[in-house]
């Protein structure tokens, strides 16, 4: 990775004051209340409330090695979707209701689904040279669902931990560096994009993910970014408050996990002071992943079977009773279109949440 290259890209946040510690609102953004996480609700905030609904679609490296927390080992060639139809997603979508699609540009594997610069594990290098980001948010166009991106800061590829990744280690300043690259291209080469989510940010220092914060703010003032939990701490806190390694962000997501009985509050106190937050479910609609049986698979598989509708049906039905956006994941298959048993179980669910 050429350094000059890296600066070119990545230009210093001006006035940036970060933190030593988490999401100290002083300390990290100043005194400016537009710099960091809303204290009241804000037309951008207002706006995604009413949207409600969108949905995810994981596809990547994993999708052609059966596993779902691939490392990233083998080459880039490995990725060749035979039949890809990233319009196929969206239209599914767009018939279930959603007003918003989110794409995985980045999972841990390390492979970009756009032709990421300066970077060798790409589609670019792969047996399918499409760029599926922008395939992505031009169907998200056409349909007039908002569009936005998922990254993952875990990433042996980028790590260097194949033969035993850590969840729970800090990440070195060189691929702090590439991520900000990568954040960069993605909010200047498919601009205006609604909505950014980081996954396992607790590998972040808390001037990192500050920094991050700051960095999408500065190409995309209004952009939603969103902080993954985690499973464990989303099936603790269900919204209720926001954990610390995943301040700052503007919505508390919860993976898998379902609203509070009680509905959602968006007033949600952070180190003494009051924000205004609202919260999302974030559930895969797959079955559960063998390896991890307390868990749902997130990516296709050849045993891939999709939950009920009527499981997903009710699911959408508590989200709305109880202040929360959903966001829905869909996986296409190995050949890049949903299988028409998905897209059959997402047509019964829209009929029931319609009826």
């Amino acid at each position: 990775m050429a350094a000059a290259a890296l600066n070119s890209l990545v230009k210093p946040l001006a006035g940036a004051v970060l933190p030593d510690h988490a999401g100290s609102p002083g300390s990290a953004f100043g005194n400016s209340a537009q710099a960091g996480p809303a204290t009241e609700m804000t037309s951008a905030l207002e706006t995604y409330q009413k949207l409600r609904f969108g949905c995810s679609f994981h596809f990547g490296m994993p999708n052609f090695t059966g596993d779902d927390y691939d490392v990233g080992r083998v080459p880039a060639s490995t990725y060749n979707p035979t039949h890809l139809d990233v319009r196929q997603w969206i239209k599914t979508a767009h018939g279930l209701g959603a007003k918003y699609a989110v794409l995985v540009a980045k999972y841990m594997s390390g492979f970009c689904l756009w032709p990421a610069k300066n970077y060798d594990y790409t589609v670019a290098q792969s047996g399918n040279k499409t760029d599926v980001v922008r395939a992505f948010v031009d169907a998200c166009n056409e349909f007039g669902l908002k569009s936005g991106f998922y990254y993952c800061i875990l990433d042996p590829h980028n790590e260097g931990t194949f033969e035993k990744f850590s969840w729970d280690s800090l990440i070195s300043d060189r691929y702090f560096d590439i991520i900000k690259m990568h954040i960069t291209e993605l909010h200047t080469l498919y601009p205006n994009a609604f909505y950014q989510l980081f996954d396992i940010t607790w590998k972040l220092k808390p001037a990192q993910r500050a920094e991050l914060y700051r960095l999408v703010k500065q190409h995309n003032p209004d952009c939603m970014i969103v902080c993954n939990q985690g499973f464990k701490q989303s099936r603790v806190n269900q919204g209720r408050m926001c954990e610390a390694a995943s301040w700052p962000c503007d919505v508390i997501n919860g993976e898998d996990t379902l609203p509070p009985l009680e509905g959602h509050d968006p007033h949600i106190k952070y180190e003494g002071r009051e924000y205004y937050m609202p919260f999302e479910t974030w559930l895969p609609t797959g079955p559960l992943y063998p390896p991890m049986p307390w868990m749902h698979t997130w990516f296709w598989h050849p045993w891939y079977k999709t939950q009920p509708a009527e499981v997903i049906a009710k699911s959408y039905k508590i989200c709305m009773e109880s202040n929360a956006n959903l966001l829905l994941n869909l996986t296409p298959d190995d050949t890049g279109r949903l299988p028409e048993e998905q897209v059959a179980t997402m047509q019964k669910v829209a009929d029931m949440i319609r009826g």
